[in-house]
């Protein structure tokens, strides 16, 4: 196996862990338990920065000289990073939005003495 394909194993593997973390805090923020919506996605930055330094010794093995080869392992690896690094960006937007409706179902549900 090539180094290239390795990676894209690593990639593929780190960023999908990843994604799952994201997705479980997202779930956690609607049920109302946001320390541990936080945990989770602190766990996912993790693994993405895992998957990060993963794709970085690609890029410095190829500003080494040395030749990577681009197949559609490693397009469906970066693209694969590529979605989770985005899904970040909106999952945190959802969870403080989730935030937010729990919050003020809260006070609803004082002002009706529910």
């Amino acid at each position: 196996m090539t180094n290239s394909e390795v990676v894209s194993f690593q990639l593929i593997s780190i960023a999908g862990d990843a994604m799952g973390k994201l997705f479980e805090a997202m779930a956690a923020s609607k049920k109302c338990e946001m320390a541990q919506a936080h945990t989770l996605v602190q766990e996912g930055k993790a693994l993405l920065n895992d998957a990060h330094n993963a794709q970085t010794s690609l890029l410095v093995a190829d500003a080494n000289g040395e030749k990577t080869d681009v197949n559609v392992l490693l397009i469906h690896a970066q693209d694969t990073l590529m979605n989770t690094v985005l899904a970040e960006t909106f999952v945190n937007e959802i969870i403080g939005l989730n935030d937010r409706i729990n919050q003020l179902e809260s006070k609803i549900e004082k002002i009706i003495g529910e």
